[in-house]
């Protein structure tokens, strides 16, 4: 795949709230291949920046293209539809539904069998929940979840509910997946767990953002970082050139809100 033709890139992304200026004509560029960092103290817009790239906000001013095709005015079910998929700060799992079941919704938009197919046992509808129900046991598999595919939600400490929830957000194999906060509420050793998963997931055809507080998450994993304040940028660069960038230690760098 042509890096450059696989590129999410945002051009002048402007967006206020009531007067108030939270994105400032921003610049970014998310490539294929790498993992890029989106970090800031609390208020910064980057939850801001993340819900214009899925579509959550539509931003006054600038453009937002993935592969060279604008997305501007595309609902987020439409850029999921593109294989521009997210996750949440909060875990969105459904708890009546079994682990497995949870994954397979992430499939949806790779099946098209209709709703009669849901009621009645014909033949395309059996194959496809069976291709759905295999595709989800082996992405299960691949981030060591195969043992609590048959359990629910609930019954999984927050970290596995966290790789659950990624699970099913790459089981479709997206193009990009966007992570808002992966890290939030776990423990030290989920933090190390998903830090491994993550890195498991990097693909040469799949760009990845992550918004994230845990700083030794980001530096250990993201092949560039963006540093935002204030709706503007800081600094953007190497995990190495960002860590030792005068303004992002004195603002963000051990501070209580990182």
């Amino acid at each position: 795949m042509n890096a450059d033709a696989a590129t999410l890139q945002g051009r002048g992304i402007s967006l206020s709230f009531g007067g108030i200026k939270v994105l400032k004509g921003l610049d970014v560029e998310f490539r294929p291949g790498e993992i890029t960092g989106l970090i800031g103290p609390n208020g910064a817009g980057k939850t801001s920046l993340f819900n214009c790239l899925t579509g959550a906000y539509r931003p006054q001013g600038g453009t937002i293209t993935y592969a060279g095709e604008p997305l501007g005015g595309l609902s987020p079910a439409a850029r999921a539809g593109k294989g521009i998929v997210r996750s949440f700060q909060t875990v969105a799992l459904c708890p009546d539904l079994s682990v497995l079941e949870n994954v397979m919704i992430g499939l949806s938009r790779k099946f098209h069998a209709g709703w009669l197919d849901a009621f009645l046992p014909l033949p395309r509808g059996r194959r496809e929940r069976n291709a759905m129900r295999e595709a989800a046991l082996a992405a299960l598999a691949d981030l060591g979840l195969a043992d609590a595919a048959a359990l629910m939600p609930g019954q999984l400490p927050p970290g596995m509910q966290r790789l659950v929830e990624i699970v099913r957000a790459i089981v479709g194999r997206p193009s990009v997946l966007l992570l808002d906060e992966p890290a939030a509420g776990l423990n030290n050793a989920e933090t190390r767990d998903l830090t491994r998963a993550l890195r498991n997931l990097a693909t040469p055809d799949l760009v990845m953002v992550v918004v994230e507080h845990d700083m030794d998450l980001v530096m250990s994993i993201c092949d560039r970082i963006y540093v935002l304040n204030f709706g503007e940028f800081v600094a953007c660069g190497t995990p190495a050139a960002v860590r030792n960038d005068p303004e992002v230690v004195r603002i963000y760098l051990g501070s209580d809100d990182d």
